[in-house]
């Protein structure tokens, strides 16, 4: 099979057209027709040896080494005929190939022409749009050219403004110095009642601690009983304490929603609420029954967030309220025992000493 060159757009390079590609084609034809009738000549010509009228019957005698040297001959020429016919096959196929590579170039070509021919109406169109696109450009651009013309008047108007508010600035920086000055002063003064509340409270707990011994005291001792007259005993009552584990145990169950705590002021209360941005008391409603907690048991932050709401610390009661759960362990652990210090965990475990 011959192989011709190709160009990118599937036409034969060169000057040669589709014609000159038939012409071929026919020549090879011809070459195959050519061949196929000399094969035919020396199928003829062997028939033609062979005896055609009727003879005698009866085999002729020959010699058996001329029989053999004939049958050799014959089984060569067929071999070649055999060979011919397998070359005669091979360029039929051959031809068939190109005329099937020829077909498809053809078809390519074809293919290849309706795709530009659609791509050259499809810029032409892309053409057009960007023709209208560019003149609503130009249109757009006059309507921002005015538009900024108009920004260029107002800005001159803004900037008389600013120069307005920048010398009333001016004007109010001496106010704005003064107002620190007070602020400044203010803070220091905050920070020394501060000081003397910290003071204040750490005497208060002394002396609540003191209180605390004395009344320890005062519940163990017993008067004197005379062997005349004794009398009988009266059980003592020591009582129960409640508080929690430590600062971070309340605070753990604040944040957990598992307690509330009470500032509470007559009929005013103030519950505390945990948040991101620490610690606040917020206007609530008294509840209806509560555990009393000393002030001085309640964490420094929580006193310190309660000072903002403008409210002394220290003449307010202090309460929390508790989940059923613990409030029927407190319960259970009463009735045991006569007194005891009830402590409440972080994990809400209650416990007794």
């Amino acid at each position: 099979m011959r192989l011709r060159p190709v160009s990118a757009f599937g036409r034969p390079a060169g000057a040669e057209s589709s014609s000159h590609e038939l012409e071929a084609l026919q020549t090879d034809v011809m070459r195959f027709m050519a061949i196929l009738g000399f094969c035919l000549m020396a199928i003829f010509a062997l028939v033609q040896s062979l005896p055609v009228g009727p003879g005698d019957p009866r085999p002729k005698l020959e010699h058996p080494e001329q029989v053999e040297l004939d049958l050799a001959a014959m089984k060569r020429q067929a071999q070649r005929l055999r060979l011919q016919l397998g070359s005669l096959e091979q360029d039929l196929e051959a031809v068939r190939a190109e005329m099937r590579e020829a077909l498809a170039q053809r078809e390519e070509a074809e293919r290849l022409r309706r795709r530009y021919t659609a791509e050259a109406a499809e810029a032409e169109q892309r053409r057009k749009k960007s023709t209208h696109r560019l003149e609503r450009t130009e249109t757009s651009l006059d309507w921002v050219s005015r538009l900024v013309d108009r920004a260029r008047v107002e800005l001159d108007s803004l900037s008389g403004s600013l120069a307005r508010a920048r010398r009333a600035l001016a004007n109010t920086e001496s106010e704005h110095k003064a107002l620190e000055q007070q602020i400044t002063e203010r803070r220091r003064t905050l920070t020394d009642l501060r000081r003397e509340l910290r003071g204040e409270r750490q005497a208060l707990s002394a002396t609540e601690a003191q209180l605390q011994e004395v009344a320890r005291e005062l519940a163990q001792y017993q008067p004197p009983v005379r062997e005349s007259a004794p009398e009988a005993e009266q059980p003592t009552e020591p009582g129960f304490t409640l508080h929690f584990a430590s600062e971070n145990s309340l605070s753990a169950l604040v944040r957990g929603k598992q307690v509330r705590l009470y500032a509470l002021l007559g009929r005013q209360a103030w519950t505390l609420r945990e948040g991101q941005a620490g610690a606040r008391f917020e206007r609530d409603e008294v509840p209806n029954t509560y555990f009393e907690m000393h002030a001085h048991t309640v964490p420094g932050r929580y006193l310190k967030a309660m000072g903002s709401v403008a409210v002394d610390p220290l003449k307010l009661t202090w309460g929390v309220t508790l989940p059923e759960q613990t409030r029927r362990r407190i319960t259970e652990l009463m009735s045991r025992r006569r007194g005891g210090d009830l402590v409440i965990h972080e994990d809400g475990r209650v416990s007794i000493h």
